[in-house]
């Protein structure tokens, strides 16, 4: 008999409670673990701690692995189990404690839009060149696709509206690129 077949076979009937106490006692005591779901999860979730406590933030790259598990993966599956209403709310809430941001766009856009703050209040304007880097961020590049959003009509008008009350000037583009 397989090994794997008959651990499966005696974790079906723990399940349905037909495992003989005194067996399931003997299997915990050499490590059988019940529900594997489970276990791969708390252990990708203490990597995702491990990876915030190094790095200061939860926002896993997607391709990031981490011992051997692609946590970026594993993350972008909690944040679509949430979305479709799949994720448990104690697991949800593990998952906010140790600071994982649902939506990564929203947060992105918050962060950009502070490092555009902090450039208009040093230089008394919010007319970014397009190259200017703040922080590490193309600031310049952002707030272009923010312009080229608008043009299209895809900008949230609340976001359009933010931006013009920290003196984005939408014609600066048109003069700065032609």
């Amino acid at each position: 008999v397989n090994l794997g077949t008959w651990l499966e076979t005696q974790r079906q009937q723990k399940r349905k409670g037909e495992l003989d106490i005194s067996l399931e006692k003997h299997l915990e005591e050499v490590g059988v673990i019940w529900d594997l779901c489970k276990e791969k999860w708390k252990n990708s979730y203490r990597l995702l701690v491990k990876f915030q406590q190094r790095e200061g933030h939860a926002n896993v790259p997607s391709s990031h692995k981490e011992e051997g598990v692609n946590l970026g993966t594993w993350l972008e599956t909690q944040r679509q189990q949430k979305r479709k209403g799949e994720l448990d709310i104690s697991l949800e809430k593990n998952l906010e404690d140790v600071g994982v941001m649902w939506d990564v766009f929203k947060e992105q856009w918050e962060n950009n839009y502070c490092l555009l703050v902090k450039f208009q209040q040093r230089e008394g304007h919010a007319n970014v060149p397009s190259s200017h880097k703040e922080e590490g961020v193309n600031l310049g590049t952002w707030l272009n696709t923010q312009q080229t959003q608008m043009n299209k009509g895809e900008l949230d008008i609340s976001l359009k509206k933010r931006l013009e009350e920290v003196g984005v000037r939408w014609y600066f583009f048109k003069e700065q690129w032609g």
